[in-house]
């Protein structure tokens, strides 16, 4: 699937979200009049207290209670929209999970594994891994972008898949993350809360009249907390068809997505059919499951009225397009492959040479979707790494620690620039390591850390921020400023210290600032002039960048280079994947990629918010 595409899709799907969303807040409204008019109208023949104040003909009555479910809707999907702006962590909260650091069962270190192979295959940082001590088979996947997305599991999972089930039912919810649906995932949590809102405001109206001393006051407290509670079950009905329309289709696409990733097919058909066959624990008990039910990997749910509320194709059908030989009944019996051939410290096999255009074409396809290569050189990779590095990378401290030993590295200098004595004690102690691994591996060890540091609060974050900063302001190199970027995009975004650009632009829009970019990319990726400038010319062979102005190497200025990567956010989504294919055609151009241009690529990726695989052909 398109990555960028995809994105745009979501975007599209959220449009049609928000237009469901109204049609239902408008027939409510029509529903709560039509109940306030019969509400006047028993309180008019009856002589009720509180009859004079309205007829039933009159209009006042009917704005105010359309403006008072409006205020309470809106301020109610504000709110839980919010409480949810920490993205997938917010959402394994609610759920009482439980954050995974250090695995304590084999099937725990067999979950971190399959998670970490695939966050370094797709090139995004390794999501936070949530266990939910639920017996029954299930996952999510939830955050707003790859920058706060969170993975959830239950214990049933765990315990009951086999490592090639579990790692399909994990590239399933990758697949969500990659492709915008949990967005989505959020936004349907947060909307329709403010439409059930109402049925708690109902049953609490009710619950007063029921203890009220003032008996002429019950019959209407009663007549409109029944209201509000029909009100309240209408907007659940509505709720739930939405949650239905804009979930089912995706569950085929994402079962799609999780074969083409894995390239095993009876990896989450085996999963999908251990879920079929699981009768004892079919069904999660947490009563907030209820909300995050559309992002869970099966139905976690009961649900009744013919799968009128379902919010995932029935598992059956599921199988069967994954499997079309399957019947009823059939389990496979749980067997673990054979283990994999051991990897040496350092040991990473070199990636298959690639004409340019088909390295071009197969770079570009690979953003945001990985494939059965990227996964298991991905797993090659993580296995290379030290363990007391990929351990510390685990934690938020070691992780920050480690960060700051990595921009030590890249700018040349030494941990006394660290304020913080403690931090500085823990960098001097990872330094010797850090400065042995190989630049794939430094750019590997990044997505380890993102992950973790997003555990950090935000005084944490802006505390480690002044010391990096000082870092790279003193000893300020490309190489450093790259990574700092890399890792303060992430981290910026995440803890809500940039904003996204309001005003999107259009490549002709950045000519100049694209000159600049296209120029030290061309420089750092070519021996000599000549191949600088036909890579450029490559560039400018392109649409939309036939204007470009290409600059000489001594001209060129780290603070232009950043100035123009600044620049780039502002790209509208079918801006960013013209640029994305431009890069590619320009870093690929002599047939093989760079150390500084993978640097500059990843970063690049990160500013615009979209993967890119850490495994990158550069022979």
């Amino acid at each position: 699937m398109d990555f960028f595409r995809a994105q745009d899709d979501a975007r599209r799907r959220t449009q049609w979200l928000a237009i469901l969303f109204n049609l239902s807040l408008i027939t409510l409204l029509v529903m709560s009049n039509g109940l306030l008019y019969l509400l006047l109208r028993y309180g008019a023949e009856t002589s009720a207290p509180g009859a004079a104040v309205y007829s039933p003909d009159d209009p006042t009555a009917y704005v105010l209670i359309s403006f008072l479910i409006v205020l309470v809707v809106v301020l109610s999907s504000l709110f839980k929209s919010l409480s949810l702006r920490k993205g997938g962590r917010a959402v394994a909260e609610m759920l009482s999970a439980k954050l995974l650091v250090e695995a304590s069962t084999p099937g725990e270190q067999r979950l971190l594994n399959v998670v970490e192979e695939m966050a370094i295959a797709s090139g995004m940082p390794v999501p936070p891994v949530y266990i939910m001590e639920e017996p029954a088979i299930n996952a999510f996947a939830a955050g707003h972008s790859t920058a706060n997305a969170a993975i959830g599991v239950t214990r049933g999972a765990i315990e009951k898949l086999t490592r090639d089930e579990l790692q399909g039912v994990i590239a399933h919810e990758f697949s969500h993350i990659l492709h915008g649906d949990m967005r989505l995932n959020l936004r349907l949590i947060g909307w329709l809360y403010g439409i059930m809102v109402l049925g708690l405001v109902g049953q609490y109206l009710v619950r007063a009249a029921s203890v009220s001393r003032r008996n002429n006051n019950n019959t209407a407290l009663v007549f409109m907390g029944l209201g509000l509670v029909v009100l309240g079950a209408s907007g659940s009905f509505f709720g739930s068809l939405i949650k239905a329309a804009i979930s089912r289709q995706r569950e085929f696409l994402a079962d799609a997505s999780a074969v083409q990733y894995t390239r095993n097919p009876d990896g989450i058909a085996s999963a999908l059919k251990r879920i079929a066959a699981d009768t004892a624990a079919p069904y999660l008990v947490n009563p907030a499951a209820a909300q995050i039910s559309h992002a869970l990997f099966s139905e976690g749910l009961q649900t009744n009225i013919n799968n009128l509320f379902t919010t995932h194709p029935a598992i059956e059908k599921r199988i069967k397009a994954l499997d079309p030989h399957w019947q009823p009944g059939q389990v496979e019996q749980k067997t673990e492959p054979s283990p994999t051939h051991s990897v040496k410290h350092g040991e990473v096999p070199p990636a298959a040479k690639l004409s340019a255009a088909a390295a071009v074409s197969m770079a570009f396809a690979r953003v945001g979707n990985p494939d059965a290569a990227d996964i298991k050189r991905a797993k090659l990779l993580r296995d290379a790494l030290p363990q007391n590095i990929l351990q510390a990378a685990r934690d938020s401290q070691g992780a920050v620690a480690l960060i700051s030993a990595l921009m030590c590295r890249a700018n040349s200098c030494n941990a006394s620039l660290i304020s913080l004595p403690a931090l500085r004690s823990e960098i001097l102690r990872l330094l010797p390591t850090v400065s042995e691994l190989t630049e794939e591996q430094c750019l590997l060890l990044v997505n380890f850390c993102l992950s973790s540091l997003r555990q950090l609060s935000a005084q944490q974050y802006q505390t480690v921020r002044k010391n990096w900063e000082q870092i790279t302001v003193t000893a300020m190199s490309f190489d450093g400023w790259l990574l700092y970027e890399l890792v303060n995009s992430h981290l910026d975004r995440y803890f809500g210290f940039k904003d996204e650009p309001h005003n999107r632009r259009e490549i002709f829009e950045l000519q100049p600032q694209l000159s600049v970019f296209f120029s030290m990319l061309a420089d750092c990726g070519h021996d000599n002039h000549q191949q600088a400038q036909q890579a450029f010319e490559v560039v400018k062979s392109l649409k939309g960048f036939e204007k470009l102005q290409q600059h000489n190497a001594g001209d060129l200025t780290l603070q232009s280079f950043q100035d123009a990567c600044t620049a780039l956010r502002s790209l509208k989504p079918s801006a960013q994947q013209e640029l994305m294919s431009a890069i590619t055609a320009c870093v690929y151009y002599d047939k093989m990629v760079s150390v500084d241009e993978h640097k500059i690529m990843r970063t690049v990726c990160e500013i615009l918010g979209c993967p890119l695989p850490a495994a990158i052909d550069r022979s």
